[in-house]
């Protein structure tokens, strides 16, 4: 079983996220009958597209995190932890458990969709890796107990079929891709984000907000397209950062970029995996009637939607700001930046597509995140240092696994069976 889990580990850290899914996306079309080039063409699409996200996002993560750090150097800040970002998931790549994870989530969500425990099918193979992260961290916290890690590990994701179910209808919705569902546990936020929205209905002044892109293009004019928003942002963030006027703009266009091609690119991801999803949709309504069942995708696709990233861009200093200003906060997010825009995609669709309230919900929802994030830091630490990943003598964690509310959880609640 060792030398499955380092095979696994082998081709998981050699292919990458969008070769992978371009691989799953072509298999499912051709085990449903999608057609081999239907399947071939929307495993390639769909492949490209995250591949294409991935650049986006990274470059802009690039452009970006300089600013904002020079940007909070100009508070004189004192925090103390280190801020990884994605850097953590090399635990789900390192640890012993990596390969069984995999194995039980995948034999688990069978059986759950067999008992219909489940309409959510497990074919986002990349996002596995945050389970094992989770794995990762009761590992190093009990001791090294692999079996307590992988039992951690596959609950986790678990729970993360059990939530895309609960979400699945509002996003197919909201982002006109039907069949699809997101297993990540990024979209735990949604679950939050539509009894947000019931109560900003009730508040008088507030709920006539109109924070839709189209309402603030209309009011705005040209400042309300994305392009020209994005760039002006851009502009402001590095004014803030004490940035030469050359920079400065530099830095408004790329976050311009950001913003006028992200959905463009999205379109791309949805062209690969809507006729599948559609294809896997009509195989199982044809031989179980009555049945549903739902295309499990990695939350990148979540990302389309206009309001996500000018939501995205608005929080990035504000996130700083708020970081600085929590009392007991010990890290300062630079890396974990690269994930705001991936919480605003999981709450876009119960929160209509309005930035107001978008933003307003994920700077709530970060508060509790800078303090669990804040409490993982020495359990996030020794994982690092346990594994050739980190300095051990440098306090570190992240937004996107240190301050995950359901891992962290889980976390604690193992360490009682050392």
């Amino acid at each position: 079983m060792e030398g499955i889990a380092a095979s696994i580990s082998t081709v998981l850290g050699g292919l990458g996220g969008p070769v992978l899914v371009a691989l799953v996306m072509c298999l499912l079309g051709l085990v449903f009958r999608a057609g081999i080039s239907n399947s071939i063409r929307g495993g390639i699409y769909a492949g490209i597209g995250l591949a294409g996200l991935n650049i986006i996002i990274n470059a802009a993560t690039d452009q970006l995190t300089p600013a904002i750090q020079a940007f909070s150097e100009n508070f004189n800040t004192n925090l103390t932890v280190t801020d990884l970002g994605w850097g953590s998931s090399g635990i789900a790549f390192s640890w012993p458990g990596l390969g069984l994870v995999i194995l039980g989530i995948l034999v688990v969500n069978a059986l759950m969709i067999l008992l219909k425990l489940t309409k959510t099918m497990w074919t986002d193979i990349w996002s596995i890796w945050h389970g094992n992260v989770v794995g990762g961290f009761v590992w190093a916290a009990t001791g090294g107990n692999v079996t307590l890690g992988v039992l951690s590990g596959v609950i986790f994701l678990v729970i993360g079929s059990i939530i895309a179910d609960r979400t699945a209808k509002d996003y197919q919705e909201f982002n006109d891709m039907p069949g699809i569902a997101v297993p990540c546990t990024t979209s735990f936020l949604a679950l939050f984000a539509k009894p947000f929205n019931m109560l900003m209905e009730k508040i008088p002044g507030v709920k006539n907000i109109n924070g839709s892109p189209e309402n603030i293009r209309k009011k705005m004019g040209i400042f309300g397209e994305l392009g020209v928003m994005g760039t002006v942002i851009g502009i402001v963030i590095g004014i803030l950062a004490g940035y030469h006027y050359t920079a400065v703009v530099n830095l408004g266009v790329q976050i311009g970029v950001l913003m006028v091609f992200l959905p463009k690119t999205v379109s791309v991801l949805c062209e690969g995996i809507i006729p599948i999803a559609n294809a896997i949709t009509e195989f199982v309504q044809e031989r179980f009637e009555g049945r549903e069942v739902y295309v499990g995708v990695d939350c990148a696709a979540l990302l389309g939607h206009p309001s996500v990233m000018a939501s995205a861009v608005l929080l990035y200093p504000l996130i700083v700001i708020l970081a600085v200003l929590l009392p007991g906060n010990a890290m300062l997010p630079i890396a974990s930046l690269a994930v705001i825009p991936y919480w605003c995609g999981a709450v876009a669709a119960q929160l209509k597509g309005n930035v107001f309230r978008i933003v307003l919900f994920v700077l709530i929802w970060a508060i509790p995140i800078f303090y669990i994030a804040s409490a993982m830091a020495p359990i996030h630490t020794e994982t690092m240092g346990l594994l050739g990943l980190a300095d051990p003598a440098i306090s570190n964690s992240s937004f996107d696994m240190g301050g995950d509310p359901l891992g962290a959880a889980l976390v604690y609640i193992f360490q009682l069976f050392q």
